[in-house]
């Protein structure tokens, strides 16, 4: 009983500490948003006045707004998601139903896994050059294309993982009962696997949302995306602290209002896949 006691108090102060180590950056970058430059570099928080200057810079500044590059951003999350979840569903589906151990099979999730692990600056170049030839350098249409491609990989592994939990029995008792394959996948596979898309457009839409390695290659003023916005206030001779921090946060309201609104289909995807005893 005592050691049972013992090691709760370790799980607690374990969290507590994590818990520490989270919170206490999101609340230096909250309060550093509130200040004047000048008090940010001489450590003044708590002795000087709070202001809402530097969100009034990134917001309305008609130079310096972050405003369009939130939208843009915006617009590259949709138009992948829009693309990316529907085709992988689909090709999850064909990978999720193919023999465990197929070579085609075999091939392509290994093809998937390198394709991810690849670092992103090293097919920068390439797609720079590609692209500045064809006339789409700084176009959106050249980085939709991109985070397309980047996300299908993760999305099919993800689906085709959700997909293999559900007991082939039940598409055969659709099956038999005269309902097409087509009709099989959207009307029975898609409702059961809705979490696990839940979960797979969060992870596409944090990694669209937060890139910055591909706009910096392909992206000028008219494609900037948020990530770029946000750089732009790490000036040559300083960092402007106060608006750094501001765009920072007001970057990461979109993100945490999202993961609200879904937070419930999120945590059954996550747990979908889940062994059971």
């Amino acid at each position: 009983m005592r050691t049972q006691s013992i090691n709760t108090y370790i799980t607690y102060a374990l969290l507590i500490l994590v818990a520490i180590i989270i919170l206490v950056p999101i609340a230096w970058i909250v309060i550093n948003s509130l200040k004047y430059f000048k008090d940010i570099i001489s450590f003044d928080y708590f002795g000087s006045p709070w202001t809402l200057y530097n969100y009034e810079v990134v917001l309305l500044n008609p130079s310096e707004t972050i405003v369009p590059q939130i939208f843009t951003s915006v617009l590259y999350i949709v138009s992948t998601i829009a693309v990316v979840i529907p085709l992988s569903m689909f090709a999850g589906y064909a990978l999720a139903r193919l023999p465990y151990n197929s070579l085609f099979r075999f091939i392509t999730l290994n093809f998937f896994i390198f394709s991810r692990v690849f670092p992103a600056t090293a097919i920068a170049v390439p797609y720079f050059a590609a692209f500045s030839q064809a006339g789409l350098y700084d176009n959106p249409i050249a980085l939709i294309f991109v985070y397309i491609l980047r996300g299908m990989p993760l999305a099919i592994f993800m689906i085709m993982t959700f997909i293999s939990e559900i007991p082939k029995e039940v598409e055969e008792a659709a099956l038999i009962d005269g309902v097409s394959t087509t009709a099989m996948i959207t009307k029975i596979i898609l409702p059961l696997i809705r979490p696990g898309l839940a979960a797979t457009a969060i992870f596409v839409t944090i990694y669209t949302w937060n890139d910055f390695t591909l706009a910096a290659f392909l992206a000028g003023k008219n494609a900037a995306n948020i990530q770029i916005a946000i750089s732009q206030f790490n000036a040559e001779q300083f960092i402007r602290w106060g608006e750094l921090n501001a765009a920072v946060v007001i970057a990461a309201i979109p993100v945490l209002i999202f993961l609200w609104l879904i937070q419930k289909h999120l945590i059954r995807g996550l747990t979908f896949g889940a062994v059971k005893a």
